[in-house]
């Protein structure tokens, strides 16, 4: 939330990049739903590797959550499965939070991986290098979150 997405028209014309989409108010779980269940494809989220303020994870730790957080986790429970090791108190307040900036969400193959990570070092992204998740072969759920 701290950076604008002014990259999305280079990220755009990559040929390796398969799915961009901006996260609003349905949250990083309601667009990566809409990204997997658009694509008939699973996804595995590392949520280890997913960006969190620090206040944002007291805010969570203290229950101050928006309303709208609740009613988006509603609509995506039944596609979510959380495995074990996951804080799933602090995924389930975080990852639904409609709270956002507009940050790019965006799918790339493996072989456009270096030019991706070329692309953000050259803008100042580099705390957004490493990957978040992968996409996989469709399973039960839409969403891992690991």
């Amino acid at each position: 939330m701290i950076k604008l997405n002014a990259i999305g028209a280079q990220l755009g014309a990559i040929e390796g990049v398969s799915a961009m989409t901006d996260i609003t108010g349905f949250g990083l779980l309601g667009h990566l739903l809409e990204m997997t269940t658009g694509s008939n494809l699973s996804m595995e989220l590392y949520y280890d590797k997913v960006p969190i303020l620090a206040s944002a994870r007291q805010y969570a730790a203290e229950r101050i959550i928006p309303d709208a957080t609740y009613r988006n986790w509603n609509a995506y429970s039944p596609f979510v499965q959380f495995e074990a090791g996951v804080n799933v108190m602090e995924a389930f307040n975080i990852l639904p939070d409609p709270q956002t900036n507009g940050g790019l969400l965006v799918a790339v193959k493996e072989t456009a991986m270096a030019q991706i990570k070329q692309l953000f070092s050259d803008n100042g992204y580099e705390d957004f290098l490493e990957p978040i998740g992968k996409v996989t072969a469709k399973h039960e759920k839409g969403i891992y979150v690991k």
